[in-house]
C-alpha cells in the first residue's frame, strides 16, 4: 500500500463493503479498514436477523434519510441478490395488533406505510391473517409483501468479494487509532497487532457501525454525536416440532413500541409513547418478532425448521458484550405468546446476541460530511434499516463524495 490512497473506509460491515463496491468504479486505490480478523466476522452486520424491511417504521418527519433509503435500499437489494446469487427469500411480513392498545400503533405503522408508500400494504382481519399463518391471534394485522430475509453473512461476503476482484485493499485485523486532519486530506493511525502504520488519504469515510461515534470524534473532537449500544437477543424454535406452532415462512411481528433508554419495554398508550418519543426519553423499536432462516440443504440455501425470536433489547455497556447476562426464554415466552399462544417454555432456547448502534441524540441516521472537516463523511447511527439500505446508503455516499 502507497503512504497516500485516494479513500479510506473505516469499517467493513455491510455498509462499508457496500460502499466500497458502488466506489470501486470511481476510485483505484481505496483502502478499507477492519478492526476484525476478517470481514464477515463478530460486528452488528454478521450478528444480525436478515429482515429485509419494506419501509413501514419510518416517520419521514423524523426518520427522513430511514425513509428516503429504505424503499430503494430493498428493491436494490432483491436486484442484488438474485444478481449474484446471495440467499434471500421475500417473504412478505405480518404486523399484528393482539390487544386493543396496540391497533393505535398499527394504525400508526399503515399511516407510515401510505406516506412512504409501500407496495401492496393492506390492513388485513384476523381471518385473512391467519389465512397466511394459521397459528397466530390478533385483532387485526398489516400485510407488507415486500419484506423478506436475506442471509447477512453470505451478503456481506459478496459485497467484499465484487469490491476486492475491482481493487480495493481491505486491512483486516487493523483498528483505527487516531484521524488526524491535514490541509488537503487526513493522516491514519492505525495498529495491528504490535504493528503500527500511518498512512495518508485524501477522503475519509466513518462507516465504523458500534464506533461511528469515536470515529467521528477522532475526526472532529467537536462531534456531538454518542452511541447508545443496545444488544439486541435472540432466541430460537423448531417449527416441526408440532402442528401448532408451525411457521408458515413469514416474517411475523408486534405493533411497534418504545423501549427505555436501558432497553426496557414502555407500555403505554400511543399518545403517551408519541410523547415520550417527541420528548426523547424512549426509544423506538419493531418488537420481539419471529423470523425464518435458512438451512443449507444439499448445497442450496433452502429456509428450514428453524425459527428466530427477537430481538430482546437490553441496554450494555460494553459494544461487544454478547454473551454476559444474557435474557432467558421465559423473556421471550412474555414477549410473543400474545399473538404467537401456542409455543411454550420447552419449545425455547437461546440462539444469538448482537449489539445495535443507537443514537443518543436523534431518532434517524447521521449521513453528512463533517461540519469542520467536509472531506470526511461521517456515517453514524447506522441501525435498522441499515442492512436493508446498504445499496441505497452506498448510492447516497457516492452523491456526497462527488459533490466534495
Amino acid at each position: 500500500m502507497s503512504d497516500r490512497v485516494s479513500l479510506t473506509i473505516i469499517g467493513a460491515g455491510v455498509v462499508g463493503c457496500a460502499i466500497a463496491y458502488k466506489l470501486s468504479s470511481k476510485f483505484e486505490d481505496i483502502v478499507v479498514v477492519e478492526k476484525n480478523s476478517k470481514v464477515t466476522a463478530e460486528n452488528q452486520s454478521s450478528r444480525n436477523s436478515g429482515v429485509i424491511h419494506s419501509g413501514i417504521y419510518y416517520p419521514p418527519d423524523r426518520g427522513k434519510l430511514k425513509a428516503q433509503l429504505c424503499m430503494p435500499g430493498n428493491e436494490q437489494l432483491y436486484e442484488f441478490c438474485k444478481e449474484f446469487n446471495v440467499p434471500h427469500a421475500q417473504t412478505g411480513k405480518l404486523v399484528v395488533a393482539a390487544k386493543e392498545q396496540e391497533l393505535d400503533y398499527l394504525e400508526d405503522t399503515m399511516r407510515i406505510a401510505r406516506e412512504n408508500k409501500v407496495p401492496g400494504a393492506k390492513l388485513l382481519s384476523a381471518e385473512e391473517a391467519q389465512k397466511m399463518e394459521p397459528n397466530i391471534r390478533c385483532l387485526k394485522a398489516g400485510y407488507f409483501p415486500t419484506s423478506g430475509i436475506v442471509e447477512p453473512t453470505q451478503l456481506i461476503h459478496k459485497l467484499y468479494s465484487l469490491a476486492a476482484n475491482a481493487g480495493v485493499f481491505f486491512l483486516t485485523g487493523t483498528e483505527v487509532v487516531g484521524v488526524k486532519p491535514l490541509t488537503d486530506g487526513f493522516e491514519i493511525h492505525t495498529i495491528s497487532g504490535s504493528q503500527k502504520e500511518i498512512f495518508e488519504s485524501d477522503l475519509v469515510i466513518n462507516a465504523a457501525g458500534l464506533y461511528s461515534d469515536k470515529i467521528a470524534r477522532m475526526v472532529n473532537p467537536d462531534s456531538p454525536y454518542d452511541i447508545l449500544p443496545i444488544r439486541g437477543e435472540a432466541a430460537k424454535f423448531f417449527k416441526n416440532k408440532r402442528a401448532d406452532i408451525h411457521h408458515a415462512g413469514m416474517n411475523i411481528y408486534p405493533t411497534p413500541y418504545a423501549i427505555y433508554p436501558n432497553g426496557k419495554k414502555a407500555d403505554v398508550p400511543f399518545a403517551e409513547y408519541k410523547k415520550l418519543f417527541t420528548e426523547k426519553k424512549v426509544l423506538k423499536t419493531v418488537g420481539v418478532h419471529l423470523t425464518p432462516t435458512f438451512d443449507l440443504i444439499n448445497n442450496e440455501y433452502q429456509i428450514g425448521n428453524l425459527v428466530t425470536i427477537g430481538p430482546a433489547t437490553q441496554r450494555v455497556d460494553e459494544r461487544e458484550n454478547f454473551s454476559e447476562n444474557l435474557l432467558p426464554p421465559e423473556h421471550y415466552l412474555e414477549f410473543v405468546k400474545s399473538f404467537f399462544p401456542n409455543l411454550t417454555l420447552e419449545d425455547i432456547s437461546l440462539h444469538q446476541a448482537g449489539v445495535q448502534a443507537k443514537l443518543v441524540q436523534q431518532y434517524d441516521w447521521v449521513i453528512q460530511p463533517d461540519e469542520k472537516f467536509p472531506r470526511c463523511i461521517q456515517l453514524i447511527g447506522i441501525d435498522s434499516p441499515g442492512l436493508t439500505s446498504c445499496l441505497a446508503i452506498a448510492d447516497y455516499v457516492k452523491e456526497l463524495v462527488e459533490s466534495i
